[in-house]
């Protein structure tokens, strides 16, 4: 399974990616800066896509990838998890289970719409 990470800043992206390959070595992880998050979707059509929820991607290029992880910026870091462009579940202040559950989830499909 291939898993994009796209969050800003840099250090977020690092620690993330790290964090998953990590515990799951068996995933594919790259990171990518917000601003070639449509390109890099469209090239590495990624199974997982960890995002900022205010990064402007094209919808469009959101309805290629089957599950990602929405992450909403305030004092907390609160999270959306689409599966097929719908919220199945809001997360308050995630953290790296929540994040590693979600990825096992999708490598099993077992993610509920």
């Amino acid at each position: 399974m291939r898993v994009l990470i796209t969050v800003s800043p840099l250090i977020y992206r690092e620690a993330i990616a790290h964090c998953v390959r990590q515990r799951r070595p068996d995933l594919e992880v790259r990171i990518a800066p917000p601003e070639d998050v449509e390109e890099e979707v469209r090239a590495f059509e990624p199974h997982l896509l960890v995002r900022s929820d205010a990064d402007g991607i094209d919808p469009e290029v959101l309805a290629g990838v089957p599950c990602w992880v929405g992450l909403l910026y305030s004092e907390s870091m609160d999270a959306n998890i689409y599966l097929d462009g719908r919220v199945v579940e809001e997360i308050s202040d995630i953290s790296t289970e929540d994040l590693l559950r979600v990825a096992d989830e999708a490598v099993a499909g077992t993610l509920q719409t």
